[in-house]
């Protein structure tokens, strides 16, 4: 094990995605850094000294969970135009208003808006997502440094015609 922070949870159902689809209950998982190193029934077992060792009875840990539709830069729009029909509403309403997104760096709408909906990714237990329609405005520099810095999984798709690069994780943003 690495210098990392080793942290155990114990004393909690596991839901696996095993071949087997295991439920084990009273197990526990071991954590090093960002890495699950195990996942088990019974008492954690071989367990470093400097270990965080939490105690969680009575709670169930699932796998994390994908949401293989989302639209980042549409959270700093909800509640806008909800009485209207579909085409209306993206064509007259929200699809302009992305498009007037700016803002540069820290500021950039597009990278506020990521930020907010990954921050509520993560709360849901979200830890992957497939984003296929990012636009110009909200740019794709901008929700990549956002999936970089608050360490989500994410399959990023660009719409814009003039995009011509694709990122592959593990992906570099320019400094």
């Amino acid at each position: 094990m690495s210098e990392a922070l080793v942290i155990v949870l114990k004393d909690v159902t596991l839901i696996t995605v095993d071949k087997s689809r295991r439920i084990i209950l009273n197990g526990h998982i071991v954590i090093d850094g960002s890495r699950i190193l195990r996942v088990a029934s019974g008492s954690p077992e071989n367990v470093p000294q400097h270990a965080k060792i939490i105690s969680l009875p009575g709670r169930i840990i699932i796998p994390g969970l994908i949401n293989t539709h989302a639209h980042l830069a549409q959270s700093l729009l909800r509640g806008l135009a909800e009485d209207l029909p579909l085409h209306s509403w993206l064509c007259d309403r929200i699809w302009p208003l992305e498009a007037a997104y700016a803002g540069e760096g820290d500021q950039a709408d597009g990278y506020v808006a990521a930020r907010l909906t990954i921050a509520e990714m993560l709360k849901s237990g979200t830890t992957c997502f497939l984003e296929a329609m990012l636009t110009h405005r909200s740019g794709i520099a901008n929700v990549a440094r956002a999936v970089k810095e608050m360490g989500i999984r994410a399959c990023l798709v660009s719409s814009s015609p003039s995009s011509s690069h694709t990122l592959r994780a593990p992906f570099h943003l320019p400094h």
